[in-house]
Formats: C-alpha cells, sequence, structure tokens
C-alpha cells in the first residue's frame, strides 16, 4: 500500500470593500495590504514550520515522498509577502520526491467558460512553476478537485497523464477509492482519487476533542492506512490543514513530523508522488459524467453555483469576460481573472447547515453572502464599464 500525500497551496486575492459610489473612482479592486498582512500571518503560522517539517521528513526518511498544488495568485503573494519560501519549494523539487500538480492559475471556475479561457489559464500557470520552481506537471488539478469526464478529454488533449478526483461512493458504484482508474473516455489518462474518510480524519477531526476517536496520533493513522485493502491510499489536504486551520497548539505539526517514521513500522506501507502512483495497477474505468468536487457533502458545484447570488455572480462575470477578451487589454484581463477566483462565489454560499456552512463562514469575512455579492458586483460592474469605455 502507497499513501499518495498531497497538500494544495492556495491564497485569494480578497476584494477590498468596493461601494455602488466607488464605480469609475479608478479605486483598486482589491485590499493589497490586507491580503499580504494575511498571507505573511498564515506563512508565520503555517506555510514555514510547516514546510520546515516536510524538509526535515525528507533529509531522514529516504522513503517519503509527496505532491504539491500551488496556485499562480500564492506564489504572487508569495513573492511579496514571503519570497523565503519559494526556495524552500524549489528545493522539495530537486529532490526528485516531490511533485507539483498543473491547474487554473487563478484557483478559478475556469472549466466552466468558453474556451479558450480553461486552456490559457492552465497554460498560464504552467509556465510559471516552470519559472519559479522548476517543476513540468503532468498531472492535473481542477480547482476543488473538479473532475468530470468533459475534463478528462481536455486534460488527454493537454498532454497530461492523470487527472485528481474525489473518492466519494457517490460516482464509485461500489468500488474502492484505494486504486488507481482510468478514464472512461480517455482510457490513456489516469485517475487518482481521495480517500476522503482518512483525509477528513486529519483535515476536519484532527483537533475535534467530541470526536471517538480523538486524539489522532500518528501511529493510529498509519495502522488506519495499513488496515486499509487496496493499492493507493489518496491523503489529499489543503497545506493550511498545519498550523492554520488546526494550530499548532494543537499538535498538528508534531503530527505532521512523526507520520513517516509511523509509515516506517507498518511493514506494508510505503509513498509515492502523484506520478509515482501511476505504476499501479489499473482498477477498470472511472466515469463522472456531471461534475465531482470534494467541496461540500454534495460533491458538486453547489459550493460556488448552489444559489441565485452565485449564478447571477458568475454568469455577470462571463459577460463581462466577452467584453474585456475584445479590448485587447492585458491589464484588465488580469483584473477579470482574478475577479473569477472560486473563492468570491464561495463568500456567496448560502444554502446548507451544519459542517458545510460553517467551513463557508469559516474562510469569509463578509457580514452575510449578500454583502460578498454586492461587493463583488459592484467591482464587476466597474470593471465591465471600464471595458466598456475602451471600446467606444
Amino acid at each position: 500500500m502507497k499513501i499518495v500525500f498531497y497538500a494544495h497551496l492556495h491564497q485569494p486575492w480578497r476584494l477590498a470593500r468596493f461601494r455602488y459610489l466607488d464605480l469609475g473612482s479608478g479605486r483598486s479592486y482589491f485590499d493589497h495590504e490586507r491580503n499580504i498582512s494575511i498571507f505573511r500571518r498564515i506563512a508565520e503560522q503555517c506555510y514555514r514550520p510547516a514546510m520546515g517539517r516536510l524538509k526535515e521528513a525528507l533529509e531522514h526518511h529516504p522513503e517519503f515522498r509527496f505532491s504539491l498544488s500551488v496556485t499562480g495568485t500564492w506564489i504572487e503573494q508569495a513573492r511579496e509577502a514571503a519570497p523565503d519560501l519559494l526556495p524552500l519549494l524549489r528545493g522539495f523539487v530537486e529532490t526528485r520526491r516531490v511533485s507539483i500538480l498543473a491547474e487554473t492559475y487563478y484557483h478559478s471556475l475556469a472549466f466552466l467558460l468558453p474556451p479558450p479561457e480553461l486552456e490559457e489559464e492552465v497554460a498560464l500557470h504552467g509556465r510559471l512553476v516552470a519559472e519559479t520552481l522548476g517543476a513540468k506537471p503532468t498531472v492535473l488539478r481542477m480547482t476543488e478537485l473538479a473532475y468530470s469526464d468533459e475534463l478528462a478529454k481536455f486534460a488527454t488533449h493537454r498532454g497530461y497523464r492523470a487527472m485528481l478526483a474525489e473518492g466519494w461512493e457517490g460516482v464509485l458504484g461500489g468500488q474502492a477509492p484505494t486504486h488507481r482508474y482510468t478514464s472512461s473516455v480517455a482510457p490513456e489518462l489516469s485517475v487518482l482519487l481521495r480517500h476522503y474518510r482518512l483525509s477528513d480524519d486529519v483535515g476536519f477531526r484532527f483537533s475535534s476533542k467530541g470526536w471517538n476517536e480523538y486524539p489522532l496520533t500518528s501511529e493510529k493513522y498509519a495502522h488506519w492506512i495499513a488496515s486499509t485493502p487496496g493499492d493507493l491510499v489518496g491523503v489529499f489536504l489543503d497545506f493550511e490543514t498545519f498550523g492554520e486551520h488546526h494550530p499548532a497548539s494543537t499538535g498538528i505539526l508534531e503530527f505532521l513530523s512523526a507520520l513517516p517514521a509511523a509509515a516506517a513500522r507498518e511493514h506494508a506501507l510505503g509513498w509515492a508522488t502523484v506520478e509515482e502512483a501511476l505504476e499501479a495497477p489499473s482498477a477498470g474505468p472511472f466515469s463522472a459524467p456531471v461534475t465531482l468536487t470534494w467541496a461540500d457533502q454534495n460533491r458538486d458545484l453547489g459550493a460556488w453555483l448552489g444559489n441565485d447570488l452565485q449564478r447571477s455572480a458568475f454568469e455577470a462575470a462571463k459577460k463581462a469576460g466577452i467584453l474585456v477578451r475584445r479590448t485587447g487589454d492585458p491589464e484588465l484581463l488580469t483584473q477579470w481573472r482574478k475577479l473569477l477566483t472560486s473563492d468570491h462565489f464561495y463568500y456567496m454560499y448560502l444554502g446548507g447547515h451544519g459542517a458545510d456552512l460553517g467551513v463557508h463562514q469559516y474562510f469569509s469575512s463578509y457580514g452575510s453572502p449578500y454583502d460578498a455579492y454586492a461587493n463583488y458586483m459592484n467591482a464587476l460592474t466597474d470593471l465591465r464599464d471600464r471595458a466598456l469605455e475602451k471600446l467606444r
């Protein structure tokens, strides 16, 4: 059994307060100072200590491997707020035991837009990680692990060897998420699945004192993985799990440090990057006729497009994009793409209850989803007006 450990690094460009009265004022849509401040805080609490633990694990455990995906917006902010992190990531890649995945540059919903947006964003991201991290990804990851048969065709057309997806019972039809699959519509494309229960044990439940398995030790966790039938266990997490979502006081960093040694004591366990996991035998075809994601309990697009506010904002963004593209103005195009980042629509979430609602509220700094919608639409309207003025 191989552990396919993967973590995602992303920070959005959060919007400044942009009122209706600010239309035409020339004000920036984005609160640059706040974004950099937030990044620096998370770098101190999470990125530096967790990357330090991973670096030590690579040095002390030759068998240890992992994979990362890093959005373009994260790299942009890191360059200004914490430039020391980028050589660390490049150093990981140079060990040849750490893989970088491809994805959309802006962590956007570009896969729902007409061509050529998705292709251009993935290409932009590829150039950035090659230049900054020295990586040439061969495995594709869409925003929030979005996967569908149509996206599998896109990945194959772009020459990727595999995609990541959520290993959810709703699409597995009784099969286990602990194998390598191949796309039902593009057999040359492999599909690697997230084991959501074991991933969520760390990502969501680790610091929950009400959980019947609390506290979670590295030994217990390694034993759970070793006892799981199959070839691969995809432990896919947000990188902020380690020090931000679970503060250092919970012991999460010690858990991360101890996991390679604990896995080594379970003789059936090993580690694999996403590329190395492709060597596992195929367990057959995997199909997702509609888009599957790792977000919320329904595993669909509802986290971003589940209500009228979100759908209205996204349709308005699509229409604004047509105008922006017609202008040929690279600055307007960059501003529009920053507004496509999925987080903006995530903040407009209205439905749901319990864990889903709590997670959305955790990430949003708005007083309500209506505030998020109004602020977004004001900024988008201003961008559209600038595009129209340019076209005149």
